[in-house]
């Protein structure tokens, strides 16, 4: 049976091992083993970079320009810029709405609903007094009536 110190030497001698293995294969010292990766690079670190430069050169030279007054496809707007262009939009959208009325089921609500509206609204209309009669002053009632004395009476 091994001593104490023995085991702990033996831990020590695996720690280091796997320690300087992987040292190799990020640092490329000593010819690290890189067969593993899918790049024509020796180690992890040149690896990497190969796949910056892969990823730069898709996007164009640093990525692509934030040019908040471009609209070219290899150029972009800024979050702030976005933002202030939706808003714009929405704002040109609404045209001042009042609050109760800027979204598209408040203005549903306003028309209780009703997908026919138009329609409604003119049928009623139809029914109620046409101009062209002639009203007569029994159907129309006493022109010399004093509403505002009803209207303070009521």
């Amino acid at each position: 049976m091994a001593s104490l110190q023995q085991r702990l030497y033996d831990l020590v001698t695996v720690i280091k091992t796997e320690t300087k293995a992987l040292r190799t294969l990020v640092s490329g010292t000593n010819n690290g083993d890189a067969s593993d990766l899918a790049t024509t690079a020796t180690n992890l670190v040149a690896a990497i970079n190969e796949v910056k430069a892969i990823a730069d050169a898709a996007a164009g030279v640093g990525g692509p320009v934030i040019n908040d007054a471009g609209t070219a496809l290899d150029q972009v707007w800024s979050a702030s810029k976005i933002d202030s262009e939706l808003d714009a939009r929405l704002n040109g959208l609404l045209d001042g709405a009042p609050a109760a009325l800027d979204t598209l089921n408040e203005l549903a609500a306003a028309v209780n609903d009703d997908a026919n509206y138009a329609a409604s609204v003119s049928a009623a209309l139809g029914t109620k007094a046409n101009a062209s009669e002639v009203y007569t002053q029994a159907a129309l009632g006493d022109p010399d009536t004093n509403l505002v004395a009803i209207w303070n009476a009521a």
